[in-house]
């Protein structure tokens, strides 16, 4: 687990109404324990956020470390430091996966390895939230989502730079994500895509 992330600037910095989110959330019941993985940097607010719910939280800042070892090691297969990022006991089966706008940051081959990987922790009924954009451009590198309470969340881009979005239709996202189909999909004005997605047996 990485260390929570301490507040820095920002460039923009929006609150909407998370209808994938308060979804996920609706399916959550008091007389169980849950295993979520959160796939986003380590936020003080949205360990707080958690820690209201009878759940154990793991967090890997996904994006930031795959970076960094793919430029570190890059004689490493893609698929091999995917495996070593997500790393976790046999016993370990996740109930929620927060992806968060990973998806946007990864090529299809890069998303269906990553679905591969994610695949081993997950039992039927596993959740996982993603944010898909319909943009052409996103932010150079993925937006940090601070959750507000269970229907809000803020978003905070800290860069001016823009990169390509893959733009995936919804052909593309069935085709890399294997197991999981579509349970809820809510669009979003500002071009995104809210998707809860269901593993299947």
């Amino acid at each position: 687990m990485m260390g929570i992330a301490s507040r820095h600037s920002y460039l923009e910095r929006a609150a909407y109404r998370s209808l994938g989110l308060n979804t996920v959330l609706r399916s959550l019941q008091d007389d169980r324990k849950y295993h979520i993985l959160d796939l986003g940097q380590p936020l003080g607010v949205n360990v707080e956020f958690w820690s209201q719910f009878r759940c154990r939280l793991y967090i890997e800042d996904f994006y930031r470390s795959y970076r960094a070892k793919a430029a570190s090691e890059s004689e490493v297969s893609t698929d091999a430091i995917f495996a070593e990022l997500l790393r976790f006991s046999e016993e370990t089966s996740f109930d929620i996966i927060l992806a968060w706008d990973l998806f946007n940051y990864l090529n299809p081959e890069e998303s269906e390895m990553l679905i591969r990987q994610l695949s081993r922790w997950c039992r039927p009924g596993t959740l996982l939230f993603a944010l898909i954009s319909s943009l052409p451009l996103i932010p150079a590198e993925p937006i940090i989502f601070r959750i507000l309470d269970s229907e809000r969340m803020i978003y905070e881009t800290r860069t001016h730079e823009t990169q390509p979005c893959p733009r995936y239709y919804p052909r593309d996202i069935a085709k890399f994500m294997g197991r999981f189909e579509v349970s809820s999909s809510f669009l979003l004005r500002h071009g995104i895509q809210e998707y809860v997605f269901a593993y299947r047996a």
